[in-house]
């Protein structure tokens, strides 16, 4: 089944990407938590969040970014693959994620795609947010698009490189065809981008 995307209009804007990386995890991964009283050892799953903090500054993150764990898979030889992506103010940044990379119980490398979030970037991001908190809520974004006339799959805000910054991003269907819409986190809002993802 062959899926194509045709974009209906779009939010012209130069992203600034960090793009892939890689690479070796040659510090000692620091113990999160207290274990318990029976002497449990470390998950994976803590393993992997320590290593991400204790490179921390390799990969541009400051402590107003958290992560969110997404899957673990596991390749042919048993070895675990952690992903995680990232948000900013509790807002997931666009075109990030982070996958840690296990040896059996070491953790043997970080790899991903990083949308890299300056300084500048940030403080322009803080100054559209009110009080930390996105301009429109989930309940004003769909009462904006209508949704009884769609199927709302999902709504999510979320970081871009450029202007607005702030978009929130609703995964409906349109006369059966899901359909994404992009629209603008301002009290006037309007929509950026519509995208069709039609099946063959």
């Amino acid at each position: 089944m062959t899926r194509i995307l045709i974009l209906c209009s779009c939010l012209i804007s130069t992203y600034t990407l960090g793009g892939f990386f890689n690479f070796d995890t040659d510090t000692p991964i620091p113990t999160m938590g207290v274990a318990g009283s029976s002497g449990e050892q470390t998950t994976t799953l803590e393993k992997a969040r320590s290593s991400i903090l204790a490179h921390q500054s390799q990969l541009n993150l400051d402590n107003n970014e958290t992560l969110s764990f997404q899957t673990t898979s596991t390749d042919r030889f048993g070895n675990q693959h952690l992903r995680f992506n990232v948000a900013y103010q509790g807002i997931e940044v666009e075109k990030t994620q982070l996958i840690v990379h296990f040896d059996q119980a070491t953790v043997r490398n970080i790899s991903g795609y990083q949308q890299l979030l300056s300084a500048s970037l940030k403080n322009k991001i803080d100054a559209h947010l009110k009080q930390g908190k996105t301009q429109l809520s989930a309940d004003e974004v769909l009462a904006f698009i209508n949704p009884k006339q769609h199927k709302v799959l999902s709504n999510k805000p979320l970081i871009v490189a450029d202007k607005p910054y702030v978009i929130w991003q609703v995964r409906l269907l349109v006369n059966g065809l899901p359909t994404v819409y992009r629209i603008s986190d301002s009290t006037s809002p309007i929509v950026l981008s519509t995208t069709l993802d039609i099946k063959y």
